[in-house]
């Protein structure tokens, strides 16, 4: 009872946070029709009293005008929670709405997830809307879970059901800020523990819930919701793209089921142990060294390491992504890179990193993009028009770095370059006189704003190029140039030389035409990076 009135208690000040909501419709015609109708939707006063009339609101909703639609929901999940309703018509009004709100917010997440870093004022308004709407319903189903905790005999048998959905949106509100490529705040992990060792306690952690209002998705438990939060925030996140992110979410529902929990250490295991604290304020960590304790939970991630193994392995033989049930919209090769970079991170504890970091503590220019890292470098002649983004240069800080790249860097502040997942980066260090080119491999924002990356080198010298499309007839000789990259070969390990292009260039066996010191036509060979803004491929060189 003290624990349930402690987490109604750290839902407030997530609730408290707001930003202002501006109305979309003042450009469309019909004006005044259209704020009338918003005006009456976000009423200050509740729209319904039950759960009936809360179902005939919902059909009202323009759901096709996301943003006015998402302001309602979160007005109105706000009223019923604080309106003097019976628990299990509360429960019961939240059920209805969960649909059209889950359906809003992912429409609302196109705005921001897996954008620019940081986030503009206008992207940063919506995510901290998706947020508010997520902390409304964790406070709205917590009323319920008062009411079960104080043995109200309407929900008695809705427990495993009320807390499910506590640690859905719990799991939910984490997820928007991986979605802009933040750490999850230390009281939601503490709401999330606290949540499951309810469950526990409760003796319903492992009790299917069938989802007795609506039947619309498939049986779950509470330690299911609570193992899916886990994996996800152990794939990595900020390594991940916006898309990758949203199949993520997608394969840690169904494999969620693979992990179990233990109050007791593993036997020993190729994979290395991992434990979580109920009573800490963040996730999972190493085991190795941890002193033992009651609140532990040791996580046993071999049958999901098994199945990822076969799956892998499938895709080797041929079979495609949608046989595997991967989902019909995962493609090859990117389906079987993102399985592996997740075995690594599950059953490898994110092992799989060959080389060891060392401190780095000096400070670098860097620049973004082809356009900037062209003109940083050097271009070959003016074939290339200069451009505004030529001119990016920023100043960050070189945290830590291993052979491969730097494994952490820090921008300076008041920089206002944006940054995005998988984008070209070039790296002037103040202690050498050559510049370096890779990608961005995660992205992360603190909470102070300030932005880190890390950066994967690729091998090779850089020097700047113009390409175009070899001529095959008199109209293609009219083509324009545009920027390339061209990296040397090195002898140790053996590694060709690479041709960095823009994105959308790269089709097997094209010929290039290159100026640099003098015309070359390349042939593009095998591809060998996809970023957000280039391509990366071998190549040879011929008449």
């Amino acid at each position: 009872m003290a624990q349930v009135r402690e987490l109604r208690h750290a839902c407030s000040p997530l609730v408290a946070a707001k930003l202002p909501l501006v109305r979309p419709f003042c450009a469309r015609q019909n004006r005044g029709v259209m704020l009338a109708l918003v005006d009456a939707l976000n009423a200050d006063h509740l729209q319904f009293n039950d759960s009936a009339s809360c179902k005939r609101w919902i059909e009202s909703l323009p759901l096709t005008d996301v943003e006015s639609s998402q302001h309602a929901l979160t007005r109105q999940i706000s009223l019923v929670r604080q309106a003097v309703l019976a628990p299990l018509e509360l429960l019961r009004v939240l059920e209805a709405l969960r649909e059209p709100a889950v359906y809003v917010q992912q429409e609302l997440a196109r705005k921001y997830a897996g954008k620019p870093q940081p986030l503009d004022a206008t992207e940063a308004a919506w995510w901290t809307r998706a947020l508010r709407l997520w902390q409304e319903f964790i406070a709205a189903y917590a009323v319920c879970l008062d009411a079960h905790a104080r043995g109200d005999s309407s929900v008695r048998n809705h427990g495993a059901l009320i807390v499910m959905r506590c640690l859905r949106y719990t799991s939910s509100a984490m997820f928007e800020h991986y979605r802009a490529y933040r750490h999850a705040p230390g009281e939601l992990w503490k709401q999330l523990h606290q949540y499951y060792a309810f469950a526990e306690q409760s003796g319903f952690a492992r009790t299917m819930v069938i989802d007795a209002f609506s039947r619309q998705e498939a049986d779950s438990s509470c330690a299911t919701a609570y193992r899916q939060a886990l994996l996800v925030q152990l794939a990595n996140p900020f390594a991940l793209s916006g898309r990758q992110l949203e199949t993520l979410a997608r394969w840690s529902a169904g494999w969620a089921g693979l992990v179990s929990l233990t109050s007791k250490p593993l036997p020993p295991s190729a994979i290395p142990a991992l434990a979580v604290d109920l009573t800490a304020n963040s996730g999972p960590v190493l085991a190795a060294g941890l002193p033992p304790r009651a609140s532990l939970r040791y996580l046993d991630l071999e049958p999901l390491g098994r199945t990822l193994r076969q799956v892998i392995a499938l895709l080797n033989q041929g079979q495609t992504p949608a046989q595997l049930g991967l989902g019909a919209d995962a493609r090859q090769p990117g389906c079987g890179k993102l399985l592996m970079l997740l075995y690594i991170q599950w059953c490898r504890a994110g092992t799989g990193r060959g080389d060891q970091r060392a401190a780095a503590a000096e400070n670098a220019q860097v620049c973004l993009g082809m356009r900037a890292a062209h003109s940083f470098i050097g271009k070959s002649d003016d074939r290339v028009p200069a451009s505004g983004e030529s001119a990016a240069v920023d100043s960050w800080q070189l945290v830590n770095q291993s052979s491969s790249g730097f494994m952490c860097m820090v921008r300076e502040p008041g920089v206002e370059t944006r940054i995005s997942h998988h984008q070209l980066v070039c790296v002037h260090r103040g202690s050498g006189n050559s510049s370096c080119l890779g990608l961005v491999l995660w992205l992360r924002v603190t909470d102070s704003n300030e932005v880190q990356i890390g950066v994967r080198l690729f091998p090779g010298s850089a020097r700047a190029v113009a390409a175009r499309p070899a001529a095959v007839n008199a109209a293609s000789a009219a083509n324009g140039y545009e920027r390339g990259l061209l990296l040397s070969g090195q002898p140790a390990p053996a590694t060709p030389a690479t041709l960095i292009l823009p994105a959308g260039w790269y089709q097997p066996e094209r010929r290039i035409e290159l100026h640099g010191d003098r015309k070359q036509i390349a042939t593009l060979g095998e591809l060998l990076e996809k970023g957000s803004d280039f391509e990366r491929c071998t190549f040879t060189l011929g008449l």
